[in-house]
């Protein structure tokens, strides 16, 4: 019940615009094959929205042909707990398709959040004491790797561990602090994908009239296997178009299900890196495309 109301609370904050919604999607944590709390947020956001068997979140616009389709990741590369050290550290085990080689490197001494079914807890993936390796040797020239974390959370040992409610395989991933600066830029991990969707669900929110029938998918595990992307072809399709918002590179997929297959991927400075950043004038513009896309040219 808490974690509903919390949904609630917060898909009833803020407005509908492109940028506001880009704001509050890039605050959202939503590591692959862990996707419920987002894609519960997001049906609450849009009106007239449902879930699939996928966990992916739908929404169908129109009628009749042509039968378009139109889709937007929700997950992000990230962590599940792997184990407890004796001491009352968690171990981590990656989960999803990095987006960079460094991807383990950008949480080495970083904050993280431990998501329970509880709720949020906070922690911090550790870093090697100075003190108490003064007078040794490191190997300063082996990058730290997922099997070297240790995430601290203000436990001693695995017991106090469990009273904090964490168990294995709940969801850890970089804090979300969506950071404005300058005149209209915003800073936060995964911010080309998180603001595509936002753009979106903006468009969705506030629809126009569509050519034929669009069918929106906000998609859950698009980095292990595309099986969101997967199940709405199979479960929704044939369609005649395919618009796919923010992947970098989809593998093929079969042209008599999802028909004339396009990318658009909202433009970013420094990416794939946490501190990624977007033009909120930009996903105003990209949202103004979709809703065109939508409405078939006009």
């Amino acid at each position: 019940m808490l974690h509903a109301t919390v949904v609630l609370l917060f898909a009833m904050q803020g407005g509908s615009s492109p940028a506001e919604l880009a704001v509050r999607m890039t605050g959202m944590t939503a590591v692959s094959g862990l996707e419920q709390r987002t894609a519960d947020t997001v049906a609450a956001l849009i009106p007239g929205s449902a879930r699939d068997r996928a966990g992916n979140v739908v929404v169908t616009l129109g009628s009749g042909a042509p039968r378009r389709l139109i889709v937007c990741p929700m997950d992000e590369a990230g962590y599940v707990v792997g184990n407890v050290t004796p001491e009352g550290f968690l171990t981590l085990r990656r989960v999803g398709r990095p987006p960079s080689p460094l991807f383990d490197q950008w949480h080495e001494g970083h904050r993280v959040t431990v998501w329970t079914r509880g709720g949020a807890l906070s922690g911090v993936v550790a870093i090697p004491s100075t003190h108490l390796t003064r007078g040794r040797t490191l190997d300063l020239d082996t990058p730290f790797h997922v099997d070297d974390a240790h995430v601290e959370v203000g436990a001693t040992s695995p017991a106090e561990v469990t009273e904090l409610g964490i168990t294995p395989l709940d969801a850890v991933a970089l804090t979300k602090q969506p950071h404005r600066y300058g005149s209209d830029l915003l800073a936060a991990p995964w911010a080309a994908q998180r603001a595509a969707c936002g753009a979106l669900a903006s468009v969705l929110i506030n629809p126009r009239s569509v050519r034929g029938t669009v069918i929106a998918v906000f998609a859950v595990e698009s980095r292990i296997r595309h099986r969101g992307l997967l199940t709405a072809g199979n479960t929704r399709g044939p369609f005649t178009e395919t618009l796919l918002l923010g992947y970098e590179s989809p593998r093929e997929m079969p042209a008599d299900v999802f028909g004339d297959l396009e990318t658009r991927v909202l433009s970013a400075q420094y990416p794939f890196t946490p501190v990624e950043t977007v033009s909120l004038a930009e996903v105003e513009q990209f949202a103004t495309a979709l809703r065109i896309w939508m409405g078939g040219g006009q």
